[in-house]
C-alpha cells in the first residue's frame, strides 16, 4: 500500500524541476520499464502480482507488488500498464563533435515527438542528439514512453545550439529543413555531419539557420499538388533520416 505522500512524490516527477533536484525520471509499461531495466539503476519498481511473477527477480533497489487498483493511483497514463518504475537519470555527457551524423532539435515543443525522433535516431544508428534549452525535456513522462526504451542508447546533449554549431569544424556539413530548400532527392548527402529539426510551428530559428551550410526540402507529390503545408516534424526527421542511410549504406 502507497502512502498519499509517496503518491504525491511520484507525479511530482511529472515536474522537470523535481525530476532535475532528484535526478530521477518515472516510467510505465513492461515494454519501455523492462527496456530500461537494462540501461538505467532503477530506484524503485512498482508492479502487479502478474508482472513480477514473469521473472524471479528484478534489478531495482526496491520492488513493491500493487493491485491493479493501486497502480491507477500512481499511473499516469489513461490504462495503466502493470507496471511503473523510478530511474536514475543519467549523468549528462559533453557534447563532443565526431565523424558520425548526428541530430539537432531547435525548440521542439511537443514530446511526442521528441520521444518519437530520439526512438527514430535509434532505428537509424545516430548515436547523439543536440537539443536547445527550449526542446522539450527527453526525461518527461510522455516523452519517454514515446521513446519505446530507445531513451537508454541515444547519448542526449542540451546545449546551446549556436555555441555547439560555432565549434564545429568548417569542413563538417550542417543540414537543415526547410519549405523551400533544394529538394532531398537532388542533393548529395554525406556520411557524416548534423541534420538540424526546427520547432512544430516556427521551424529552425533565424539564429541557428545561420549556420545551416545545406539547406534541404522533402518535396510533396506530385510535385505541383495541392494540399497540407508541411509534414509533422517527427515524420520530416523520419523521411530525411530514411534518406541518409539509403545513399550511404
Amino acid at each position: 500500500m502507497l502512502t498519499r505522500a509517496e503518491i504525491k512524490w511520484l507525479h511530482g516527477l511529472t515536474r522537470k524541476r523535481q525530476r532535475d533536484a532528484e535526478g530521477l525520471f518515472i516510467a510505465e509499461g513492461p515494454k519501455v520499464v523492462g527496456d530500461l531495466l537494462a540501461l538505467f539503476p532503477c530506484r524503485l519498481l512498482l508492479a502487479t502480482a502478474d508482472f513480477l511473477q514473469s521473472k524471479a527477480q528484478w534489478p531495482a533497489a526496491e520492488v513493491r507488488e500493487l493491485s491493479a487498483s493501486e497502480l491507477v493511483r500512481v499511473s499516469l497514463l489513461q490504462a495503466p500498464q502493470q507496471v511503473v518504475a523510478v530511474f536514475e537519470k543519467p549523468t549528462p555527457v559533453p557534447w563532443q563533435p565526431t565523424d558520425e551524423l548526428a541530430l539537432a532539435l531547435d525548440g521542439l515543443q511537443d514530446p511526442g515527438n521528441v520521444g518519437t525522433i530520439i526512438r527514430l535516431a535509434d532505428w537509424f544508428g545516430i548515436h547523439n542528439i543536440l537539443c536547445s534549452p527550449t526542446t522539450a525535456d527527453a526525461f518527461a513522462p510522455k516523452v519517454v514512453q514515446a521513446t519505446m526504451g530507445a531513451l537508454g542508447r541515444i547519448n542526449l546533449h542540451y546545449v546551446d545550439l549556436c555555441e555547439a554549431l560555432a565549434k564545429l569544424p568548417v569542413e563538417t556539413p550542417i543540414y537543415g529543413t526547410f519549405l523551400d530548400g533544394p529538394n532531398i532527392y537532388e542533393q548529395s548527402l554525406d556520411t557524416k555531419g548534423l541534420i538540424i529539426m526546427g520547432n512544430e510551428g516556427q521551424g529552425i530559428s533565424p539564429a541557428v539557420e545561420r549556420f545551416v551550410s545545406k539547406r534541404l526540402f522533402i518535396p510533396r507529390f506530385p510535385l505541383n499538388a495541392t494540399g497540407s503545408e508541411s509534414l509533422n516534424v517527427a515524420m520530416a526527421t523520419a523521411i530525411v533520416c530514411a534518406e541518409f542511410r539509403r545513399r550511404n549504406y
